[in-house]
């Protein structure tokens, strides 16, 4: 399939996806090593687990409430880096996971194509929605938080960038709104702009409380604002 990719299709770079299998993945290292195929990105799990037996990229998130699978994804994700390390593809593709609600995306949408998105049940589908995950996301990320933090560092240390996905289920993380505080939390940066995205680099100190980057941390206490406020009551 690699070779039609690249000879009829005329794709240079391929991302390997989530349902490739281990069993495939020494004549793919072969090809790579023979210099016939190169890669853009892996997406998150690949290979696939082998106790999966389809295509599943949401197998094990890190947003699970056992622990158990949190460290599968984890372990996963680890393996997953080591392959795009060997084939020198630059990023790997995350899925982080999803706050534990109904799926209610696919149901406003049919309303909207019927041309119900003003309707009274539209409206009342989506603030409930809205309510139950507001009320329940803060658990569910903080999860997300501590699995990328140690994901982030294996990354570094094979030298492999992390893309993270913006997912179409309202359920899912993150939202548009929880993106750029997320960045700013875990990714250093200082500049998040919605739309076109774009990241860049802080040169800002970072808080020795809340781990954030902030224009606002002092040099003496290494604390910004808040976290100043918080311990000095």
């Amino acid at each position: 399939m690699l070779c039609e990719i690249k000879s009829k299709l005329g794709f240079e770079l391929i991302e390997l996806g989530h349902g490739i299998r281990i069993s495939l993945m020494p004549g793919i290292q072969k090809m790579f090593d023979a210099g016939e195929v190169r890669f853009s990105s892996l997406h998150n799990f690949c290979p696939l687990p082998v106790e999966v037996m389809a295509a599943s990229p949401d197998c094990y998130q890190y947003s699970a409430i056992y622990p158990q699978e949190r460290e599968r994804a984890i372990k996963q994700t680890f393996q997953t880096i080591d392959f795009a390390a060997q084939l020198g593809a630059p990023f790997v593709v995350l899925h982080l996971g999803a706050v534990n609600m109904k799926p209610i995306t696919d149901q406003l949408i049919e309303l909207t194509k019927a041309g119900k998105y003003l309707s009274r049940k539209y409206v009342r589908l989506k603030l409930r929605a809205v309510q139950k995950r507001e009320r329940n996301a803060a658990t569910y990320l903080q999860r997300v938080k501590d699995c990328l933090r140690r994901v982030i560092d294996y990354a570094a240390s094979k030298n492999v960038r992390l893309a993270l996905e913006g997912r179409r289920g309202y359920e899912e993380i993150p939202t548009e709104r929880e993106f750029p505080a997320l960045l700013e939390e875990l990714f250093i940066t200082s500049t998040v702009h919605r739309g076109d995205w774009k990241v860049v680099k802080t040169d800002n100190r970072k808080c020795a409380r809340c781990w954030r980057h902030r224009p606002d941390v002092d040099a003496a206490s290494e604390l910004d604002r808040r976290c100043e406020e918080v311990v000095n009551g």
